[in-house]
């Protein structure tokens, strides 16, 4: 698949997103909470078998119960991400489609999992290699379930287009971040704007407009 050209402007592209969640709030925190939901119940019923006490934790026990959690979670938030390609495309958006990606669930669950062990070994090499591929990655999931391209594909082809605006699409996530953590501290109030500006803007936004066939240089919002 063509990597293309394209570059923006971070607060603009902020704005845009706050712009666009107007009238979809609901349906991307009901389908946030389906995936909280799910993950808390994986995690209690995982942990019965790899127990990590709070007073003495396992870690590995911990990591164990993270990666065997992944084929329930992964289609799930994939399905999350699709929502906001969906809406992005003028699409219906629906809590229930994120249950509509099982059907890969063994192909996510193992992308998933490499991003995982390449982050980590990012990580243990002087902590800069994982800090770029944890954002280099961020489109793998969705270019899976969106174009059908195979693990390793998916997320060279996220790797090579994010490095192009690398430092640009980690802002974007640094101020979502940022933005949601505030928004839990908020009593939980704030999820109601920051859980769909997560998802509206890095997928319903950015990606898109980034890999989505286009016939030339893509500025976005600029």
């Amino acid at each position: 698949m063509h990597i293309s050209e394209y570059d923006f402007d971070v607060m603009k592209v902020i704005k845009e997103g706050f712009r666009r969640i107007e009238g979809v709030k609901q349906p991307f925190v009901l389908a946030f909470l389906i995936y909280v939901a799910v993950a808390i119940v994986t995690n209690t019923v995982l942990s019965f078998f790899f127990p990590s006490p709070v007073e003495n934790p396992n870690l590995v026990n911990q990591q164990i119960v993270g990666i065997l959690s992944y084929p329930i979670l992964m289609p799930l938030m994939t399905g999350i991400m699709m929502m906001a390609v969906k809406y992005a495309r003028e699409e219906p958006v629906d809590p229930k489609s994120v249950f509509d990606y099982y059907a890969i669930t063994w192909k996510l669950a193992l992308a998933g999992l490499l991003v995982y062990i390449m982050t980590v070994i990012g990580f243990l090499l002087l902590i800069l290699p994982g800090i770029y591929l944890s954002v280099a990655y961020v489109f793998t999931l969705p270019l899976i379930a969106d174009k059908g391209l195979g693990i390793w594909d998916a997320m060279e082809l996220s790797r090579k287009t994010v490095t192009k605006q690398w430092f640009k699409i980690a802002a974007v996530m640094g101020i979502l971040s940022i933005a949601f953590v505030l928004g839990f501290l908020a009593l939980g109030i704030g999820l109601i704007w920051a859980i769909p500006l997560f998802f509206v803007t890095l997928y319903g936004l950015l990606y898109p407009m980034i890999f989505d066939e286009v016939e030339e240089q893509t500025t976005i919002i600029s």
